[in-house]
């Protein structure tokens, strides 16, 4: 593994890394990709790996879980109004007003935001600053190292993020305590952008399932 010191990359700043982040982001219309990696649930680390596909239009994104072993084969489907959560055991759909996807699997992540730096960590919160650059399985990447600014309150006391050159992509993040300690530590790889996808390829559940309504829910965006 190759680390160079960012110095020598003459004109790479945070504020370009991000700016191109926002570029792909806009320019996305669907996406699917593999994330896989561990976190801190209930005082012990969990590998977990998930396949994810959305449509950014609707913030309409699936999330299939393949490990750990509990949860796989169970799904997750968010919108900006619901959430659809299907339990492989039980054979049963879940909707209930949008809840975080952290919320579900105890795996504090948010699906529906891995691209998208700016949006879920504002430069009036975070501090970005580039460390290094490094060649990854994926290609060249910058790394990006943040902090949050003085009262913000978020979950981290401090962030590395590893985005890839060619297509602007985040590739890995990981968070840390206050102690240092690793919180999580995620990689995204199989990208694809722009393939075309359906909202009925990300809502589809199995035919025989019961479909379990919580609460007062708005309008759908899967035909559940």
């Amino acid at each position: 593994m190759s680390l160079i010191p960012l110095a020598l990359a003459q004109g790479v700043t945070a504020d370009s890394i991000l700016k191109n982040l926002d570029a792909t982001q806009k320019n996305t219309k669907d996406f699917s990709a593999k994330v896989s990696g561990s976190a801190e649930q209930n005082d012990s680390r969990t590998k977990f790996e998930v396949k994810i596909a959305g449509i950014t239009a609707s913030k309409l994104t699936r999330a299939e879980f393949l490990a750990p072993d509990a949860l796989a084969d169970n799904f997750l489907i968010i919108d900006n109004q619901n959430s659809y959560n299907y339990q492989f055991i039980t054979n049963q759909v879940t909707i209930q007003k949008n809840v975080n996807a952290s919320e579900v699997g105890g795996f504090n992540l948010n699906f529906n935001a891995l691209n998208d730096l700016q949006t879920t960590f504002p430069s009036n919160q975070v501090d970005f600053k580039p460390i290094t650059s490094e060649t990854t399985p994926a290609g060249k990447a910058y790394i990006l190292d943040a902090t949050p600014k003085k009262g913000a309150k978020l979950e981290f006391d401090r962030l590395k993020v590893w985005v890839i050159e060619s297509g602007w992509r985040v590739y890995r993040t990981q968070a840390f305590d206050a102690k240092g300690a690793v919180q999580f530590d995620i990689t995204i790889t199989d990208w694809k952008v722009n393939a075309g996808l359906k909202a009925s390829e990300l809502c589809k559940i199995p035919k025989d399932a019961e479909i379990i309504k919580k609460g007062s829910l708005k309008k759908f965006s899967c035909a559940i």
